[in-house]
């Protein structure tokens, strides 16, 4: 793996405990501070901001304590200082496929948009 994949897959590790632990200040570091999360939940369509969604995972936590559940990196594109992940992850009984969209400044990935889609 190259640099950039290690540490991508350490952002996206740290916001996959940061909303599966309600974890504010883990999802914060991974996340850009102009962050937009989007998506339908109950054929709603959903947008959230970097804090909107911190705050929501900080109260709605299935399970802070408990595991963090199995992830993974389905694929990765990256073009220079930009990145497109598509991970396949899971929230309480939800899997979910995100659509991470991650820049990197100033020599750090962040995620600065999701767009998500429940599974089943």
């Amino acid at each position: 793996m190259s640099e950039d994949e290690l540490q991508i897959h350490d952002v996206v590790s740290t916001y996959v405990a940061g909303f599966n632990r309600g974890k504010r200040e883990l999802l914060l570091e991974a996340l850009h501070p102009r962050f937009v999360s989007a998506g339908f939940f109950q054929h709603e369509l959903q947008w959230d901001s970097a804090e909107e969604f911190a705050s929501f995972c900080a109260q709605a936590a299935p399970d802070p304590d408990g595991p963090i559940p199995e992830w993974r990196i389905e694929t990765l594109v990256i073009s220079g200082q930009t990145a497109v992940a598509i991970i396949r992850d899971r929230w309480g009984v939800r899997q979910f496929r995100d659509s991470l969209t991650l820049l990197k400044d100033s020599g750090r990935w962040q995620i600065v948009f999701k767009a998500f889609h429940i599974l089943d």
